[in-house]
């Protein structure tokens, strides 16, 4: 063989392993979330699932409709909400849908609208620019944030992948030239505020690493994929599978908390999917020990009656929305065994119209499950679970009207966390009693901030006086400084759900304030005392110079009654304070209570609820609002009653809170509207110990001590209370007093 040939072969060699290397991802089409496979078990399987079959059929509707409409592509101008925003956004769930109903049935004007919507996206983005809007710090070309773009681009991908094999060569080429490949270039490198994003561990960096992914799976583009997977460096100090590492516990906890992992467990999840079909030897849903089907039960158990649980910027949201039916349907295909999901997906109905979706359909069709398991846990939270966590209490009968009680003592939680260390929420009877306030967001409606945050979400939401927590010196948590807040945790002392008479969880913050110690104890009782299980709330604070403590309690419902004289202001209302959130604060009124214990009752649904809080002469009390310094009525009306306490280095807070009564206002029945609690006493407070008394009208007793140093479960101790020795073994001691 001569010389020129072989060096033609050696290069024709190199071109293949080129080409091989570049196609390796390129398998047939559909294969992201719809396989050939999963079209056909749908086809066979139509009209057999009415759930299924509705499902399918709400992505006809919206592809036969968009299918007699004009293709409108129009220059992006507004934000969230307003109508290119919206446009553009109604475009991508169009293409979606009537890719999809090409796989299921065919019909060509399905592909061929999919194909003549990306030919004018196409046309249009090699014009376009910057967003013109100046909100973002990262803004997109589609969208005023580089985020929507990013979904945008997440479920184009998926339109693409359905109409890959009816679109020719040609198209195919001006479509990736114009659109997709310098989309997902400035995504992914676009400025160095978007290479910083890409690379970020934070849920915009999923979506982003997800949809850039998916459409390189698309184009059988290598580069594109292993950039996703592992980071623009390919280094895996970055990318999807290193968030996988750090932005989930163990437990499989997000670090944004329940709503932002609502959000981030649909690219997640997606992407997943689309990673084990197309290279299903990396396993990802067994990897760091099956860490997403983890997060996706996780998710669930952090919701009451459906609704997730409001921590950090929250808003309402429940497991019926979209992204949690994908979490769902792809959680279960990936692991069958966990036939508890099907109990969620039959309150959903609805369903991916996918190989996922109809596995799970089917499966609820035929296979008999038990209901999903609500439960008390604690989560830890930080990439090792060494970053304080999340405790749920779940109390009494295991229907809707059961009490959650949430405390919080995690990680600040990114971008989106609040200054709320150690703060709780209470949901009972259905409701959300004592709540959390989420954010200060609206959300797609234009005239409000742009359908974006206002700035009252850091004002007020983020601000540690917004949250059932105790605020030093009408300061919140670390000066309102992320950075700081960032390198600190609260740290969970122990906890115990074991017990059905009593379920408790002890935590402490000593970072918040400079030389100040918090220390917070939460126990649930249930005893044929009380009508309802009852909460018991110690919360310690210790520092070797003066405070004034604050700690409010956000309530739901009406004030029925307090057992203290009381100046209500009905004339002229002051705000409570001038910055740290005090001046979103209206004061209604405030008080003193010479007795050693104040009740402060109000009424939500058919129950009664009394806070039952120790004081002394010097204990002020205040009735709150929101509201103030809020021109354009941003701010929800919510109300609190407040315990403050002024000029004390240590401040004690016990309180207790007991649902009681019925109220009936079509039958007109009120029952027990007064609490059961007469005394609340404080027996010992000291570095070692916290001994509690609680009292009731019917002369029946309680007595609890937690321990509040040394933690142990099987240390022993010995004190003297009231003249009485006590023993006990472990981090806490709880009796019911004889008479």
């Amino acid at each position: 063989m001569n010389k020129n040939l072989i060096i033609k072969s050696l290069f024709s060699c190199l071109i293949f392993s080129f080409l091989f290397m570049e196609l390796s991802f390129a398998h047939s089409h559909p294969s992201l979330l719809l396989t050939k496979q999963g079209v056909n078990e749908i086809k066979s399987s139509m009209g057999k699932i009415s759930d299924f079959d509705n499902s399918v059929n709400e992505l006809k509707i919206i592809a036969d409709k968009a299918l007699k409409s004009e293709i409108v592509v129009p220059i992006p101008v507004n934000e969230g909400g307003g109508y290119t925003h919206e446009k553009h956004k109604n475009n991508y769930y169009e293409m979606n849908a009537a890719g999809t109903m090409y796989q299921i049935t065919g019909k060509k004007e399905y592909a061929e609208f999919v194909r003549k919507m990306l030919l004018k996206y196409s046309e249009l983005y090699t014009t376009l620019g910057l967003h013109p809007s100046k909100r973002s710090d990262t803004p997109g070309k589609i969208f005023w944030q580089l985020l929507n773009d990013c979904v945008w681009l997440f479920h184009t991908a998926l339109a693409y992948d359905c109409v890959y094999d009816y679109l020719n060569t040609t198209d195919k080429a001006y479509i990736e030239k114009n659109l997709f490949r310098p989309m997902a270039e400035f995504i992914s490198n676009g400025s160095q505020a978007n290479y910083a994003v890409f690379n970020k561990m934070h849920n915009h960096a999923t979506w982003a690493t997800a949809s850039v992914g998916m459409i390189g799976y698309v184009m059988g583009d290598k580069n594109l994929v292993e950039q996703a997977l592992y980071g623009s460096n390919k280094d895996k100090k970055s990318g999807f599978i290193h968030q996988l590492d750090v932005l989930f516990s163990p437990d499989g906890y997000y670090t944004e908390g329940p709503y932002y992992q609502r959000y981030a467990i649909w690219p997640f999840m997606v992407f997943a999917q689309v990673i084990q079909n197309n290279q299903p030897e990396l396993n990802i849903f067994s990897y760091r020990d099956s860490i997403l089907l983890k997060a996706t039960n996780t998710l669930i158990q952090c919701a009451y009656n459906g609704e997730f649980f409001y921590l950090n910027d929250a808003l309402k949201k429940n497991y019926k929305t979209q992204e949690i039916v994908y979490a769902v349907d792809i959680a279960y295909k990936n692991n069958p065994e966990n036939t508890f999901l099907l109990d969620i997906a039959q309150q959903q109905k609805s369903f991916i119209v996918s190989d996922a979706g109809i596995a799970t359909a089917k499966s609820l069709h035929n296979i008999k499950y038990e209901p999903f398991e609500f439960h008390s846990v604690f989560l830890r939270d930080g990439a090792n679970g060494d970053a304080g966590g999340l405790g749920i209490i779940r109390a009494g009968k295991k229907d809707k009207t059961q009490m959650c009680l949430t405390f919080k003592a995690t990680s600040h939680g990114l971008s989106h966390g609040h200054y709320d260390k150690l703060s709780i929420s209470m949901y009972d009877g259905g409701n959300f009693v004592l709540p959390d306030y989420g954010a200060v967001r609206f959300l797609n409606i234009e005239p409000k901030s742009g359908g974006n945050y206002a700035k009252e979400n850091h004002s007020w939401a983020a601000q540690t006086i917004a949250h059932n927590t105790v605020t030093v010196d009408e300061t919140s948590n670390f000066k309102g400084n992320i950075k700081i807040s960032s390198n600190h945790h609260s740290d969970i002392q122990y906890y115990d759900f074991k017990n059905n008479k009593i379920q408790i969880i002890s935590g402490c913050e000593t970072n918040a304030y400079k030389n100040v110690k918090m220390q917070r104890t939460v126990a649930v009782l249930e005893n044929k005392t009380f009508s309802y299980p009852i909460v018991v709330d110690i919360y310690r604070n210790v520092s070797d110079s003066t405070h004034t403590y604050d700690l409010p309690f956000y309530y739901r419902g009406q004030m029925v009654s307090v057992n203290f004289q009381y100046q209500k202001f009905t004339a002229q209302l002051n705000p409570l304070g001038t910055k740290n959130g005090y001046q979103h604060l209206w004061v209604d009124a405030f008080g003193k209570n010479e007795k050693p214990v104040t009740h402060f009752t109000w009424v939500d649904g058919n129950r009664f609820y009394t806070i039952s809080t120790t004081g002394n002469s010097n204990t002020e009390y205040l009735m709150t609002r929101t509201g103030a310094d809020d021109p354009n009525f941003n701010l929800r009306n919510e109300t609190a009653f407040m315990i403050r306490q002024p000029n004390v280095k240590n401040q004690t807070f016990v309180s207790i809170i007991e649902p009681h009564g019925f109220y009936d206002e079509n039958k007109e029945i009120t029952e027990n509207f007064e609490t059961s609690i007469k005394n609340v006493e404080i027996l010992t407070d000291n570095e070692e110990y916290s001994a509690v008394k609680i009292s009731t009208v019917t002369n029946n007793s309680f007595l609890l001590i937690t321990r509040n140093k040394d933690f142990n479960n099987d240390s022993e101790h010995l004190l003297d209370i009231n003249n009485q020795t006590v023993r006990f073994k472990g981090n806490y001691y709880f009796t019911e007093l004889t008479k």
